[in-house]
């Protein structure tokens, strides 16, 4: 086999013409190249005899950056090899990666996770009577929410108030107070991509399907705006959170595994 060589990728057009062989899949990659986030995203590609056989991809629009990657896992290894990454990142990989990263980095509780595509045509949604839409002026309110997480590993990790202002936030009040919401990590319309986070419920509200009322406005919204991959992530073993998505529409389409990683050497 031809050595990799790797090379810093500048261009969007050749890193979507590659990531598009599976956008559901590479639905987060590919809306970091919406001119709104491509400032904050650095991508590289190792190629073999002249063919781009994996694209990498750091975007440190968050805190710690993340990384992910697609492709051949054997150009990631070189790409992990050869690069210079941060110390600390937020590792959303695909498992054939898992191993090959775990040489390079230590994984922090990873958690391992359905990515799921919305199937336009079974989503139904219940009536939305009470949600409403939430803007950039909502910003304390949503992290007042967040910080009400109350178990382990379910806090909200990749949240930035600019999410509000270019993406799709809905909640549900109950006067003055935010009792949960669901909203958006990408929200790209020129790349038809978006990418459902950041579901919270207050733990004093739940079970009265506050949370599958966000979610479904916000589906209905990137329906309504044209979008051509609805995507989400979901912990495996999360059965309701599951039946719940699945009965809006969404079918489970890949695997993944995510958590803070810190560099090994």
């Amino acid at each position: 086999m031809p050595p990799y060589e790797l090379l810093p990728l500048h261009d969007p057009a050749p890193i979507r013409a590659f990531l598009r062989r599976d956008p559901p899949l590479s639905a987060y990659a590919l809306g970091d190249l919406d001119p709104a986030l491509w400032p904050e995203s650095a991508f590289w590609g190792a190629l073999q005899g002249g063919e781009l056989v994996t694209v990498t991809l750091l975007y440190r629009g968050l805190t710690p950056p993340v990384l992910t990657a697609f492709g051949a896992a054997e150009g990631f290894r070189a790409t992990l090899e050869a690069l210079a990454l941060p110390a600390e990142v937020y590792a959303l990989l695909l498992p054939e990666y898992e191993a090959d990263f775990r040489a390079f980095y230590r994984l922090h509780h990873p958690h391992y996770e359905w990515r799921m595509l919305l199937e336009p045509q079974a989503f139904a949604p219940p009536p939305l009577d009470g949600v409403q839409r939430l803007g950039p002026q909502h910003v304390e309110a949503l992290a007042a929410l967040f910080r009400q997480a109350a178990d382990p590993g379910e806090e909200i990790v990749a949240f930035t108030p600019s999410q509000i202002a270019r993406g799709a936030f809905f909640g549900v009040w109950r006067g003055e107070e935010l009792l949960a919401v669901a909203g958006t990590h990408v929200w790209a319309r020129g790349e038809g991509v978006a990418a459902i986070g950041n579901v919270f419920t207050r733990p004093d509200a739940r079970g009265r399907g506050y949370a599958t009322l966000c979610t479904a406005a916000v589906v209905r919204q990137a329906l309504r705006e044209g979008m051509r991959w609805v995507v989400l992530n979901v912990r495996r073993e999360n059965a309701p959170a599951l039946r719940v998505y699945e009965k809006l529409g969404f079918r489970r389409y890949g695997a993944f595994v995510e958590g803070p990683a810190l560099r090994l050497r």
